[in-house]
């Protein structure tokens, strides 16, 4: 269970994003927030939605992203990759087991270059364990294999 005031913090961030990308030539409709939450005793990634829906990051819901424009806080292109979860089922069905790590893949501008316009790559490891900001990821609209 995630606590109320953690849902409404995460929407208000994801409301504000969405507000400030309304110019973006991408179109950004639809986002998340992604954020270190408990199952059990264990921390593993989760997601808040813009209609205030908490629920664990799995396989099959990042690959509902998949082929998507992804933009991090708005402003960075960025691409998603399941990582660990956080055991492997009996059933052998990964798809719903919670991710414990992301790879996250950010494409973005240098800021120091004046003019250059030169494009950063930066490839890194969200850890559940780690991750003490949430991350705002915007797209063009909710995919179809997520809840409302």
């Amino acid at each position: 269970m995630v606590p109320s005031h953690t849902l409404q913090f995460g929407q208000q961030k994801l409301r504000t994003a969405l507000k400030h990308a309304s110019h973006c030539e991408a179109q950004l409709g639809y986002g998340f927030i992604l954020h270190a939450r408990r199952r059990g005793r264990r921390s593993v990634l989760g997601v808040i939605t813009p209609s205030g829906e908490s629920l664990a990051l799995t396989p099959r819901l990042l690959s509902g992203l998949a082929r998507r424009p992804l933009w991090l806080f708005g402003t960075a292109r960025v691409a998603l990759e399941s990582g660990e979860t956080i055991r492997l089922p009996r059933d052998g069905d990964v798809g719903n087991t919670p991710l414990t790590t992301v790879l996250m893949h950010v494409e973005g501008l240098h800021q120091y270059a004046p003019g250059a316009q030169r494009v950063v790559e930066v490839e890194a490891t969200v850890i559940a364990n780690a991750l003490i900001q949430p991350l705002v990821v915007l797209t063009t609209d909710r995919p179809v294999s997520w809840p409302l």
